[in-house]
């Protein structure tokens, strides 16, 4: 069962009593009042559960997982974002401009904006939001002592990033500013690059361009990553490890719908942490969730015919299926023996039936196994049959082997391989660790940690190899081939490395890369692409193994809830008719 907020029906009542004596402003007749236009009804309590456990933390900077960015995204707002077809749109910004040589973006901002209420406030009254509170958020992603992991956005592409923050990593405390982040006035923001970057814009959709106040920041200091304060359509109320996250409907929000309601619907959003995926879907089942994203393995074909047909009783739900833009794959940590030798790295890859994971492991729910790269089928204009990937050839496998020089797996120490606790993830490990041991003769050993851990020590480089996913950003292949470029690995084992964990390090590669992101004309972007992407798939830095298909059961009151290739969980937008 899930927590359950007992005030909720005395709020309710109180303000019914209070409306038939006061005349009511919009906002707040929409807090006491079940109808909407366009047919709509408010509140109620949206029920979800993320079954990757607790994310690591609700700092923007800090946010290094879908499972913390779908929980942002329901309390701060961000300058951009994306629709449910994934093109920008603007969110706090109107409207903004690039300079014709394009380098400097200038962003327009609403001037309606207001944080949360909370008691880092004069009064715990929310101020309005400001162009200032956007360079100070940015900023932040560039400082090392605010523990950002958002610094790989801004590194070698805006002007002053780099020299802030390697004055701040060593104290010296000489650069003050990013340079090259300025308010022009409260709602005018301006971000300069050192040279054309493509991509750049789609970047700050990323959670680290969740705007953030500076009064929240100093208020609960290293504890601020616990209680999030921001101008989003909910307000954080509540936090209790390994159980939930409670948020409420925050009265004040800017944003209204095509009928011209106030956003949002809900009066509450419960996020749940059940770490069992067969217990979620129970739960859906039973009405205690309003959804159940993904369907446990075991349950596959009692949901879905050979052709993918919805069965009964399942039809009585809303059942949503979409190619993702989704990747899983084993990285291997290259920056240290004996996987700092591409052969043996590609011995492993060789040896992984990827074929025989996706049809009997996961009875063909992904939407195929990977033969090609690490980007996804679904990215927009990026054809991956131009990727050459790796597949299963157990003679090519140990062929690499003896090329590194050892004739048997043995001679090598055993592989530990960590993944967290996701049911198909620790169902596919188990497979990869037969595979290795059937075709290579290498032990292999799972181990398990919280989801969490796993981030944390593998950007700290203390995993050997380690199974995971990686999740678009932002619908562009430079996202992905981020996770390989040498540009963001760090000149020590002991400094952290994001999001290229690995720590594959391929110049010519990065040279590429660096070329696509400058090139104005699509075609050769996506040329450029992948080049880079051959190169990297074949040093086998990472075992791809398959691409996802998003599966969402939803309760049939729900509505106006699309799923779209990124899975983002937009709920501000989502109204129920129980």
């Amino acid at each position: 069962m899930l927590p359950k907020k007992i005030l909720r029906w005395h709020t309710l009542c109180l303000g019914l009593v209070l409306c038939c004596f006061f005349a009511c402003s919009d906002t707040k007749e929409h807090e006491v009042r079940a109808e909407a236009k366009g047919n709509k009804k408010y509140g109620g309590t949206y029920r979800i559960n993320m079954v990757r456990g607790n994310p690591n933390g609700l700092d923007p900077i800090i946010i290094n997982s879908k499972l913390a960015d779908d929980i942002a995204l329901q309390i701060y707002d961000r300058l951009i974002t994306f629709d449910s077809g994934l093109n920008v749109v603007p969110e706090i910004a109107t409207h903004w401009e690039l300079s014709p040589d394009g380098k400097i973006y200038t962003f327009y901002l609403r001037n309606d904006v207001l944080f949360h209420d909370n008691k880092c406030f004069p009064n715990g009254k929310g101020r309005k939001l400001t162009a200032h509170d956007v360079v100070y958020s940015l900023t932040r992603s560039c400082d090392p002592k605010s523990r950002t992991v958002a610094f790989w956005a801004f590194k070698g592409k805006v002007k002053g990033a780099d020299d802030y923050y390697n004055s701040r990593l060593n104290e010296d405390e000489k650069v003050v500013s990013v340079t090259g982040i300025q308010a022009l006035n409260d709602s005018m923001v301006t971000i300069e690059l050192l040279r054309p970057y493509h991509p750049f814009l789609l970047t700050l959709a990323n959670g680290f361009g969740c705007i953030v106040p500076h009064e929240a920041v100093k208020h609960y200091g290293t504890d601020f990553l616990r209680h999030p304060v921001g101008s989003g359509a909910f307000v954080f109320e509540e936090w209790k490890d390994d159980q939930f996250i409670t948020l409420r409907r925050n009265p004040h929000y800017w944003q209204k719908d095509e009928n011209g309601n106030t956003l949002p619907f809900l009066d509450e959003i419960t996020v749940s942490f059940i770490k069992d995926d067969t217990v979620q879907h129970s739960e859906f089942v039973k009405g205690e969730l309003e959804e159940s994203f993904t369907i446990p393995t075991e349950f596959f074909t009692t949901v879905f015919d050979t052709r993918k047909k919805v069965l009964p009783p399942y039809d009585k739900y809303i059942v949503q299926q979409k190619p993702a833009m989704l990747t899983w794959f084993i990285n291997v940590l290259c920056a240290k023996k004996p996987f700092d030798n591409p052969d043996i790295r590609r011995a492993l890859a060789y040896a992984v039936d990827r074929e025989k994971i996706v049809r009997y492991v996961l009875r063909n729910a992904p939407y195929r196994a990977a033969h090609n790269g690490i980007n996804p089928p679904v990215m927009p204009g990026y054809d991956i049959s131009k990727i050459q990937g790796i597949s299963f050839n157990p003679i090519k496998a140990r062929e690499y082997l003896k090329k590194a020089g050892i004739s048997d797996g043995a001679q090598l120490p055993p592989l530990t391989l960590s993944v967290y606790q996701e049911p198909r993830l620790v169902q596919v490990a188990e497979a990869v660790q037969q595979m290795l041991q059937e075709h290579l003769n290498l032990t292999v050993h799972i181990q398990v940690l919280q989801f969490a851990e796993l981030l944390d020590r593998a950007e700290h480089g203390k995993l050997d190899c380690w199974g995971t996913r990686w999740y678009g950003d932002y619908p562009d292949p430079e996202n992905y081939l981020n996770l390989w470029d040498g540009a963001l690995v760090p000149s020590s084992l002991q400094q952290i490395s994001y999001p290229n964990e690995t720590r594959y390090v391929n110049k010519e590669m990065t040279g590429l890369l660096n070329q696509a992101v400058n090139e104005k004309n699509d075609s050769l972007r996506s040329t450029l692409y992948a080049k880079a992407e051959n190169m990297a798939v074949m040093e086998a830095p990472s075992i791809i193994l398959f691409y996802e298909m998003h599966y969402r059961l939803v309760q049939p009151y729900v509505h106006n809830y699309p799923l779209d290739a990124m899975a983002r969980v937009v709920l501000k937008n989502v109204w129920m008719n129980k």
